[in-house]
């Protein structure tokens, strides 16, 4: 329904039709069926029922809106699988399972009401063409100046959504070792690349030119920036508990996201799950914590 549409019945669907099609009253057609549509913003009350996991729009729905749902389902659909292969290969308890919801459910929340806002947004903006548009002089200058503005800035919004893509973090996940930093805000453009844990690990490329991504692990990979730095210990923890880990040495990125830390460690979504400017004072603990195994 548009703005100012109570009820569907107010609606001219045949003055609709014909406007669409761009046809006179002579034009004759047939309507097989018809639906009635609603633009809702729902998401599942809990994303997991014993064994039984939703994800996509089976978790959540909104109107459809540049392909942030789908967009949503596949960060749903990965963190989802490494945390189901991570347990069914053995080196995760049930347990991990319990971040699932706990890391998905807030992000979708926030998408929902992110997309929602500017699809009516858009709606009103597509409603309202005002009279003075095609003037000639100052006033229908500045209306098109206007009409450009609001129009730049909702459809880079819809279109070039880094900030949702790649600005999630999960602040309140049970298999993430935080240190206290605060994850930097987001909107749906633009996002601040970090290394505080929970967000994505911030991508640059290599001094050989390959990206960071390639050259990480497929499961978690120890980001060390000072070969000196002995992490013996955590290899070992990793090893022990049966956690695939990949130690990559690589020079500090020249990219402002990566601080002072020493050693960062990833995990298979690409999310720092730790950082640290030395070894953590229990190796054992950090891993047994990113496995679900502290839960």
């Amino acid at each position: 329904m548009r703005p100012g549409e109570g009820d569907f019945d107010e609606v001219d669907r045949d003055a609709c039709l014909r406007a669409i099609l761009g046809v006179e009253a002579g034009f004759k057609y047939e309507i097989l069926s018809k639906e009635d549509w609603y633009g809702r913003r729902l998401i599942a009350s809990k994303f997991r029922n014993g064994c039984a996991f939703i994800a996509g729009d089976a978790a959540h729905i909104w109107v459809p809106y540049a392909g942030y749902g789908m967009n949503a389902g596949i960060a749903d659909a990965m963190n989802l699988s490494w945390l189901l292969a991570a347990h069914l290969n053995g080196w995760a308890p049930a347990s991990i399972l319990d971040a699932y919801e706990a890391e998905r459910w807030p992000i979708t929340s926030q998408v929902s009401k992110f997309a929602m806002s500017h699809a009516e947004a858009e709606a009103r903006r597509r409603g309202a063409v005002p009279p003075e548009i095609e003037d000639e002089g100052p006033e229908g200058a500045r209306v098109r100046e206007e009409i450009g503005r609001l129009t730049y800035e909702i459809n880079v919004q819809q279109y070039a959504c880094a900030g949702l893509n790649f600005g999630t973090y999960y602040d309140a996940s049970p298999v993430i070792a935080y240190d206290g930093a605060e994850q930097p805000a987001y909107t749906m453009s633009r996002y601040t690349p970090s290394t505080v844990p929970g967000c994505r690990t911030p991508h640059c490329f290599l001094a050989d030119g390959n990206s960071l991504y390639d050259a990480m692990g497929p499961e978690f990979t120890l980001l060390r920036f000072d070969p000196a730095v002995d992490v013996t210990p955590l290899e070992a923890a990793a090893r022990r508990r049966g956690v695939p880990l990949k130690v990559l040495d690589l020079e500090r990125p020249d990219v402002a996201a990566y601080d002072d830390s020493v050693l960062l460690l990833s995990r298979p979504d690409q999310h720092v799950a730790w950082r640290g400017a030395g070894l953590p004072n229990d190796p054992m603990a950090l891993i047994d914590r990113v496995r679900g195994a502290a839960c």
